[in-house]
């Protein structure tokens, strides 16, 4: 019994030492490794939770939440740490999500990535921020990596609704001769 927790220790210990491997491209087109930060980390064969500040980083990338499911191929087969995330297919994050690229920033209640999917899957309270000025908000948002196409959809439909629960858009105009409407 001891030797199983040691062997799970030992494992979860290795691979905060070693970043995981860059098969999961959640920066678009990179081949950087994947590092992470967490207050804690739990190992099993296929997964490791990672929890508290949770800080999950490739090249200039970030994905930021309070608890984080890292999934891996096989989830049958024992491995060590570093052998079971070197085909990272999913990604589950959950708290205080936050997608941050050099161009955008994506905050939410939750994100999910999928690498067959090559896209993030994100939920409640969503808000698309890009550049300094843009800004869409939302219930949910799926954002394609290979594309950069991103859909958001809200929770209610038509203009009965007003602002509550639609998609809403803010785009401001930096062109700095602007005209007064005549």
């Amino acid at each position: 019994m001891m030797i199983r927790y040691l062997t799970a220790f030992t494992a979860v210990a290795a691979s905060l030492l070693f970043p995981l491997s860059a098969q999961a491209q959640f920066a678009a087109n990179s081949s950087a490794p994947i590092t992470g930060s967490s207050d804690r980390a739990e190992y099993s064969p296929g997964k490791i939770i990672f929890s508290g500040q949770v800080d999950i980083r490739q090249d200039n990338v970030r994905i930021l939440s309070d608890e984080m499911t890292v999934f891996s191929g096989d989830r049958n087969r024992v491995v060590s740490a570093n052998e079971a995330f070197e085909d990272v297919n999913r990604i589950e994050a959950v708290g205080n999500f936050f997608y941050i690229t050099p161009d955008q920033e994506v905050t939410g209640a939750q994100g999910i990535y999928e690498r067959a999917k090559d896209s993030f899957t994100v939920t409640g309270d969503v808000i698309l921020l890009q550049g300094e000025d843009n800004v869409v908000t939302g219930d949910r948002l799926v954002y394609n990596l290979s594309t950069n196409q991103a859909t958001v959809t809200g929770n209610c439909k038509g203009r009965r609704c007003g602002d509550k629960g639609r998609v809403n858009i803010l785009i401001k105009n930096n062109d700095s001769q602007q005209s007064a409407p005549n």
